[in-house]
């Protein structure tokens, strides 16, 4: 149960992570928003930490209830716990599912804000080449022309 709760608190901060890091994107922070992502990467490895341990012991707890571990529906593998842990699960679970989608939602949102940035960005590239060959380098003017007449 502990570790649904920490792959819990960790969607929990990768989702506020998320609406930070949107935030200083569109402030244009860099700094802040290469920080936030950093972290994001952080919280994402530890994330995959906890997956590969509660797989672990799913397997751990079916093989000791004699059960085939790739064989059991979540429903049925409660039914192995305990009646007080199996609603704790069930709760965690509901909880867990609700903060994966707002954290499916608040990416596909970020994907778009990034896709268009990258749009606008690509359009800016676009105009300014076109104008590569029509706006040079200012001349440099002719230094005889302001030489100092020192003759009087």
């Amino acid at each position: 149960m502990e570790l649904i709760k920490r792959q819990l608190a960790s969607l929990r901060i990768l989702s506020k992570e998320l609406r930070e890091c949107r935030t200083s994107f569109i402030s244009m922070d860099l700094d802040a928003t290469r920080g936030h992502i950093s972290y994001q990467q952080g919280l994402c490895s530890e994330m995959r930490f906890l997956d590969g341990e509660l797989a672990s012991l799913r397997r751990q707890i079916a093989e000791a209830a004699g059960v085939e571990p790739g064989q059991t529906s979540a429903d049925e593998f409660a039914k192995l716990l305990e009646a007080g842990s199996a609603s704790q699960l069930r709760q965690v679970k509901g909880e867990l599912t609700s903060v994966a989608n707002d954290v499916r939602r608040l990416n596909r949102v970020y994907g778009g804000l990034i896709r268009r940035s990258r749009r606008s960005i690509n359009v800016l590239i676009n105009v300014m080449a076109s104008y590569m060959g029509t706006y040079g380098p200012s001349a440099r003017r002719n230094s005889t022309l302001f030489a100092r007449h020192t003759e009087m």
